[in-house]
């Protein structure tokens, strides 16, 4: 799997006034990849399934090894390959959601962030040179 699995445990705690700890609610991203988990979960169940039965067939003579291992690799690659088509479908939902409803990304607040760097910066350069032009007038 890939990182996606490792940030299911995640959670987040907000600090009130008084300083407990609550829990926020989950982001929507966390939930369609809890979701999308136990579907992989249950195709693991699912390529466990398949491999038995393949398992069986070859035991009766009905599938060769090779051909027995070839559904189940065939079927596993499927799997993931679907699994991730959900996910950048979800993905992009989620995006066009979040434009709609006006939500900024993390991007977006940084870049933000920067331009406003840059203006407390030019604007200190100003009150210097305006500080240095009152000195010399004085």
């Amino acid at each position: 799997m890939t990182e996606d699995a490792d940030k299911t445990t995640r959670t987040t705690t907000n600090t009130t006034a008084d300083s407990t700890p609550e829990e926020s609610p989950p982001a929507v991203r966390d939930i369609l990849e809890r979701a999308l988990l136990v579907g992989l979960g249950a195709a693991a169940l699912t390529k466990d399934r398949v491999q038995a039965v393949a398992d069986e067939f070859i035991r009766r003579g009905q599938l060769s090894a090779d051909e027995g291992k070839d559904l189940v690799e065939g079927l596993a690659v499927r799997s993931r390959d679907e699994a991730r088509s959900v996910l950048r479908g979800a993905d992009s939902s989620i995006q066009s959601v979040m434009g709609q409803l006006g939500v900024a990304t993390q991007r977006s607040v940084e870049d933000l962030e920067f331009r406003v760097q840059q203006l407390e910066h030019r604007l200190a350069l100003l009150e210097k040179q305006a500080d240095a032009a009152s000195t010399v007038d004085e």
